[in-house]
Order: structure tokens, then sequence, then C-alpha cells
């Protein structure tokens, strides 16, 4: 580690680098044990096949010391989800719309090719908060900064819910420096770009 030993010290040297060997070894097991597949598969389908299997997914992989980014994903089940998300290893794993067809058949329809529905997502960032925040700035994250984020989720979770009575929200760590909320409702996932924008 870089030096002092303590709760902050994560073994990089203090750099922010780190051993990405070693990454692709916990992500595999990661995978392999603890990835709740199924879970997201019953999440993404809604209960029905067809919406898992038009959905595009997509991921980052770690190749070489390049990232490559792999698009037009889809799989017919949670099985073959899994089984390919532990055969690639990826370290970024992206939801994407639902479509009238898999991904993989996208050609075939040429233009009509639009998303039929996708969940309406809120991305809360730590940064947005810069002017108020006076621990820290930029990508420097400390505990006192959460504080803000609770707020800024408490806030936005009451008006979606009192204000368009959404009711299916998924509050989760964006895995840098914020939140993401995730609006499952049927209409929220039908909304237009339009009604998107003027939500927000």
């Amino acid at each position: 580690g870089g030096g002092g030993g303590g709760d902050d010290d994560d073994g990089d040297g203090g750099n922010g680098a780190y051993d990405m060997m070693n990454l692709d070894d916990l992500l595999r097991e990661y995978y392999a044990k603890y990835f709740p597949f199924d879970g997201m598969y019953e999440w993404l389908s809604y209960g029905d096949a067809a919406t898992f299997h038009n959905r595009e997914l997509s991921y980052t992989l770690h190749v070489k010391g390049d990232e490559i980014y792999a698009r037009y994903k889809s799989w017919r089940d949670a099985a073959a989800y899994k089984a390919a998300i532990c055969k690639e290893v990826p370290v970024k794993l992206d939801i994407g719309a639902v479509y009238p067809c898999a991904p993989a058949d996208r050609s075939s329809l040429g233009a009509a090719y639009q998303p039929v529905h996708k969940e309406l997502v809120f991305d809360i960032d730590l940064t947005d908060y810069d002017p108020v925040r006076y621990c820290c700035s930029g990508a420097a994250i400390c505990a006192r900064c959460w504080g803000l984020m609770r707020v800024a989720m408490r806030v936005t979770d009451d008006r979606l819910r009192a204000d368009f009575g959404f009711r299916h929200l998924l509050w989760v760590y964006s895995g840098r420096r914020g939140i993401h909320c995730w609006v499952a409702d049927a209409h929220a996932r039908t909304l237009g770009t339009s009604a998107r924008a003027a939500v927000v």
C-alpha cells in the first residue's frame, strides 16, 4: 500500500491504479458466486421472456490494457446471461432499452429498430454539489459528502412519488461519485424523449 496503512489505504500505492490481474480474478469469482443473475433477469424481463431477450445489454472488457465496449448483446434467459458474463468477465455492465426484436436481429428492422421501452433513470453526482460542498470538490469524496446525496435522494424520491405517482424506484450507487434512481413503473418505461425531459 501507500504508506499509512489506515482505512484509506486501498493497496494501490496511492495512485488510483489497481492490479488488473487481481481484478480479473475477483470479478470471475464475483460473477460465478455472487452476481444476482436470476434477480436481474426477473427485474429486466418484467415477467416476459421476450422483454429480456429484446433488451440491449452491453459491457466493457479490459483486454491487454485496452477497454473494449461490446454492444448489442442479449440473452434468452438468466442461465445464458450468466454463462456469457462468466466467460467474458466484463469490468462494467450497462442496461439498455428494450427493442421490437433482439439486438442481434436489428438489421432486419432498419429504421424501425427503435426503443419500445426503457426505465427512466436519474443520475445525481456529487460534483453537481461542488458549489456547496465544504469538505471536498471534483472527484474527491468523503463521508460528509454523502449527506448531500441522502438529502438529494429523499427530495427526489418524494417528488417522483408525490408529483408523478411513480411507485417502483430503485436507488443504486453509480459506481463513481453519485447515485442513480431507476424508475421501473410501466408508464415511466414508455415515456417518450420529450416527456422524459419534462419530468426533469
